[in-house]
């Protein structure tokens, strides 16, 4: 090696430009969603649901965790009086939409229909496996009230709310991702 030469080594950044752009949009898109109210109480429990589930998987399905955690905290912050149970809810599904989405559906990406049947057990996975279990975690964590009852009862109660949101969210979001050309589908990290 010549004394003139010098090797530099070129290191990624943890999100490119693209990354944070899309992040921003879809977080900002979720955070919109939850400052204009656009929400229905579940009864009998001090939640509420609402479309920016829609927001949140896709865009840090394509962002990755990183993204993901951008996401999620665009998603929880604003949550009217458990933002913290939303924020742990939303961060972790952001991480975890990020890794599912690029080694499952889009790794199946050769097979549409085996992809989008993968992208809807993912997020069914999302609400069933990580939102609602943190979310109900992160209440009777950061707010404990004896009106929720037990971790089980209480979690029993919000999986069984959700379903109407999980099966809109999951519908809606395989219509779009089966809408979406290839390029716009591929994961950017």
């Amino acid at each position: 090696m010549s004394a003139g030469m010098n090797i530099e080594s070129e290191r990624r950044p943890l999100l490119s430009a693209r990354q944070v752009g899309i992040a921003a949009a879809f977080g900002g898109a979720a955070l919109a969603v939850v400052l204009a109210g656009l929400t229905i109480p579940i009864p009998g429990t001090p939640v509420v649901t609402d479309p920016r589930e829609i927001f949140t998987t896709i865009g840090a399905s394509l962002t990755g965790p990183i993204g993901g955690i951008v996401i999620g905290i665009l998603a929880g912050i604003a949550e009217p009086g458990i933002p913290l149970a939303s924020l742990l809810a939303h961060i972790v599904g952001g991480i975890y939409n990020g890794f599912v989405y690029k080694n499952l559906s889009w790794r199946n990406n050769a097979n549409k229909g085996q992809s989008l049947v993968l992208w809807a057990l993912q997020v069914i996975g999302y609400y069933v496996l990580i939102v609602v279990p943190l979310f109900v975690a992160g209440v009777m964590l950061f707010y404990p009230d004896p009106a929720n009852g037990t971790f089980f009862a209480f979690l029993g109660t919000l999986e069984v709310a959700v379903i109407p949101e999980m099966i809109f969210t999951t519908t809606v979001t395989t219509i779009i991702m089966a809408a979406l050309p290839e390029r716009y589908r591929r994961p950017l990290w």
